[in-house]
């Protein structure tokens, strides 16, 4: 299920690319509960996507079914336009990454690739090259010799990734592969790893609940709640037109302000809140409870033409590279209030009346969950 936010956003992202995987309408049960429910999508060839949601939502079980560790109850798999739906995980020529990396810790570097190399049938003449050539794309060639053990975080996924690349899979699936690693590690691992994949030019699929990680390593973005797909996007369109209340809540941060639309007309609407006013871009009904969102970076200290709102800071967050100031806001409802500054203006501090400029453009109206 693809949802659009307005007109041209599906397009905006859709792959430009032949598909090279296609789920069809896979749905899956374990006893009473539901994990996915008549799900689709396609990935075009040589594309990254991330599946992105909380614990729970059936992203990792959808990976597990594409790999064929398990079998939907109902759907299509297929991968290259071949059906791949009940064939055997060995036959079906795909790559994983796994979380804990899954290496073989009496196994060498070197060793470690080879297996997989034996395990597919490859010619004994060409493992050593082919490994080799694995590891050179990783930049692990010097360590090939050492036992994994030996190998710090970084260095692990490194030589998992070039596990699952030695067999030249015609996919490549990562269940979270960064999660052990710290955080300035995985910022790394994550710019490395898509030029990589780039560079090989295969179709990935990423795992990960991390939005942050998810913006930065995919070319789109399939975000997902209770076993469905809330949205697909490429990570400007997710970020700057969710198309759903979850999507704005799951990737990013918002200032968000409950209300009723007072006015709607000509492709405008008039939201009332507790601070005031709202003037918006929108289509509703008057009466309509809404919600009016607007990224933390868009609000602007002091007065704009469109909206000004009067607020108090409630505290003040440094993040070295930029200052969010939380906004004190009616208690109750989905509202919550944050700016976002490249640095403290002087006089600033918790408990400061600030005055607030929403430009309208910026305001994004949702029907009220």
């Amino acid at each position: 299920m693809l949802i659009a936010s307005q007109p041209g956003a599906m397009a905006a992202g859709s792959s430009t690319a032949p598909d090279h995987l296609r789920v069809a309408g896979v749905s899956k049960r374990f006893g009473a509960a539901t994990v996915l429910e008549d799900l689709s999508l396609s990935v075009g060839q040589g594309e990254f996507v991330s599946l992105l949601g909380p614990s729970g939502c059936g992203k990792t079980t959808l990976l597990r079914m594409i790999a064929g560790l398990m079998r939907p109850d109902r759907g299509s798999i297929a991968v290259g336009g071949t059906e791949i739906t009940r064939l055997p995980a060995h036959k079906r020529n795909i790559g994983v990454v796994f979380q804990n990396y899954a290496l073989f810790p009496h196994l060498t570097v070197a060793e470690n690739l080879a297996f997989g190399l034996r395990a597919q049938g490859a010619p004994k003449s060409g493992r050593a090259a082919r490994v080799d050539e694995a590891l050179d794309l990783v930049r692990m060639g010097e360590h090939a010799g050492k036992p994994v053990t030996a190998l710090s975080g970084g260095q692990q996924q490194r030589v998992a990734v070039a596990r699952a690349l030695v067999v030249r899979p015609s996919l490549l699936l990562l269940d979270e592969p960064f999660s052990a690693l710290d955080r300035k590690l995985r910022d790394t691992m994550q710019v490395e790893l898509k030029g990589l994949l780039r560079d090989v030019g295969i179709t990935a699929i990423f795992v990960t609940h991390d939005q942050e990680e998810a913006l930065v390593v995919s070319d789109r973005i399939a975000v997902m709640n209770a076993g469905r797909i809330e949205q697909l996007a490429d990570p400007a369109t997710l970020y700057g037109r969710p198309a759903t209340l979850y999507v704005l809540d799951f990737v990013g941060r918002s200032t968000r302000l409950a209300g009723r639309v007072a006015e709607s007309r000509g492709g405008e609407v008039v939201v009332e809140t507790a601070l005031g006013r709202i003037r918006a871009r929108g289509s509703f009904l008057p009466g309509s409870p809404v919600v009016a969102a607007i990224r933390p970076e868009a609000i602007v200290l002091g007065d704009a033409a469109e909206n000004t709102l009067s607020a108090r800071v409630a505290d003040v967050s440094f993040l070295g590279s930029r200052v969010q100031l939380h906004l004190d806001l009616p208690a109750g409802g989905p509202d919550r209030g944050m700016v976002e500054l490249a640095r403290l203006p002087e006089g600033i501090t918790p408990g400061s009346p600030v005055r607030l400029g929403l430009p309208a453009t910026e305001i994004m109206v949702f029907p009220a969950a």
